[in-house]
């Protein structure tokens, strides 16, 4: 099933293309990898697939009911707010769905046979909702994932106003793991990242169930939790397995064993 379809895009700055009738369709659960050079419109695409930057020419359309989560290192954090905050954030609808069940508990002590019926059943709806989206441990999750990518060194009950760059990176990053969207859009995840908690990302990558697509100059990193790769260069992608283990040896295979083709055509190795 697709869950994203990019039909012939092109996008440029000034008199310089940076890609060509390019054509891409993301599976639901498929993990993607994009690598090319500063300057080949990783980030751009990025910007055009979340909306954020209206393309040249080409369609972008996006599954119904998909939930797309993109890590904004440039999103506003309020001060006032501590790291525990955000991260529980990533939780509000749980919450909103909490405040829905507990209005209509408030209603039962007038609801007629009939009313009180169906108020039970939708009760139990939210409740069979709030259980499968862990709602019942949020804080064990919120300090898993503190620990995982360093927030608890740091503090998180501290404000995040008082927060360098590289730490509001790892609070956006957290806060985006937890709320588990059906598609992950990453942009250098392991910035600012020591090694141990890169391996934690690299693990929990390589285990996510839905789809993402990645976009990181860290090879190893990059080959060991995706299965599809597009090189970003002269105005087009190609794609590759993930079958390398450095950038020297991709480059190697690219130039002797694969033929470049549009993104979204065949995916065939050709022999």
């Amino acid at each position: 099933m697709s869950i994203l379809n990019v039909e012939h895009l092109s996008h440029g700055f000034g008199d310089r293309a940076i890609f060509q009738d390019v054509s891409f369709r993301l599976l639901k659960g498929e993990h993607i990898g994009l690598i090319g050079a500063n300057g080949e419109g990783k980030s751009t695409f990025m910007s055009i697939i979340t909306d954020k930057l209206q393309p040249d020419e080409g369609k972008v359309e996006w599954a119904k009911n998909v939930r797309a989560g993109y890590l904004d290192q440039h999103a506003v954090l309020d001060k006032g707010m501590t790291i525990r905050d955000v991260l529980k954030s990533a939780f509000s609808f749980l919450f909103e769905m909490e405040e829905q069940m507990n209005n209509i508990c408030e209603k039962m002590g007038e609801a007629s046979e009939d009313e009180m019926t169906a108020m039970m059943e939708e009760l139990g709806t939210i409740q069979d909702l709030l259980m499968a989206h862990d709602f019942y441990i949020i804080d064990s999750k919120v300090e898993e994932v503190g620990r995982a990518l360093g927030l608890q060194e740091i503090g998180l009950d501290k404000d995040v106003s008082e927060l360098s760059g590289g730490q509001r990176t790892k609070v956006l990053l957290g806060k985006l793991l937890l709320e588990k969207p059906d598609i992950l859009l990453l942009d250098e995840p392991t910035n600012y990242l020591d090694t141990e908690h890169i391996e934690w990302l690299k693990r929990y990558l390589q285990e996510y169930e839905n789809a993402f697509i990645l976009i990181s100059h860290d090879i190893p990193f990059l080959n060991s939790v995706v299965n599809l790769i597009y090189h970003m260069e002269n105005r087009g992608w190609t794609a590759m397995w993930a079958i390398m283990r450095s950038f020297r040896r991709f480059m190697r295979l690219k130039s002797l064993s694969w033929r470049p083709h549009t993104a979204g055509s065949s995916r065939k190795l050709q022999s």
